[in-house]
């Protein structure tokens, strides 16, 4: 196989094997900080939460009551979601993206774990279908996406600073691959956009009243 040929093919492999391996990692990670999470809203308890477990008791016993507005929760989850992700997109450009991408999904993992926590703690084993109601739907479609989105952003990263440590990319020939590199990936980054937008449309206007039905 002539050598150029080679090199076509194996960014290729590289990129099919980094999804892979990535997404595997992410959801390892997650799932250490959820266990975390979990294990520490019940060493906790009656430490720590007593007053936070009260408020939270007495939402859920009025949740039925409460005027919630669906604008505002779908325009408080966007801009949540938003801010996540561009700060996801942010550090992936940097040297210390590893660093941030390890810490978010452990804290990430670690907060829903101690929801959940709370949840079993205040409805023992059946609290944890209770915790699943309030992920659904919005997190069928928010988890997947923001997963697919950590992974491209990885190789994204790779990509650009394995060009940067090239011999052969100096200068205005290195920022204008960085640029490439960059533009190749917007057309993904901004359909996450969009499915970001959707699963904030699901949380203000079909989570809360599932929530209150149930």
């Amino acid at each position: 196989m002539p050598l150029k040929s080679r090199y076509q093919a194996l960014p290729k492999r590289r990129h099919q094997s980094l999804i892979t391996g990535f997404s595997g990692l992410t959801i390892a990670l997650f799932l250490l900080g959820f266990i975390a999470g979990n294990f520490g809203g019940h060493l906790f308890k009656d430490h720590l939460y007593n007053s936070v477990l009260l408020l939270f008791e007495n939402t859920l016993n009025n949740l039925s009551t409460l005027e919630i507005n669906g604008k505002d929760v779908f325009l408080y989850s966007l801009k949540e979601n938003l801010k996540i992700f561009f700060l996801l997109v942010f550090f992936a450009m940097t040297n210390v993206w590893r660093f941030y991408y390890a810490g978010f999904t452990l804290y990430t993992g670690f907060s829903q774990g101690l929801f959940c926590s709370f949840c079993m703690i205040l409805s023992g084993a059946g609290g944890f279908v209770q915790y699943l109601f309030f992920l659904l739907p919005q997190s069928l479609l928010l988890a997947p996406v923001f997963l697919l989105c950590i992974c491209h952003l990885d190789d994204l990263h790779c990509d650009l600073f394995s060009s940067e440590n090239s011999d052969n990319s100096k200068g205005i020939l290195q920022n204008a691959k960085k640029r490439q590199l960059i533009i190749s990936k917007l057309p993904l980054l901004l359909i996450c956009i969009v499915l970001l937008t959707a699963g904030a449309l699901l949380e203000g206007y079909l989570n809360i009243p599932l929530l209150k039905y149930i």
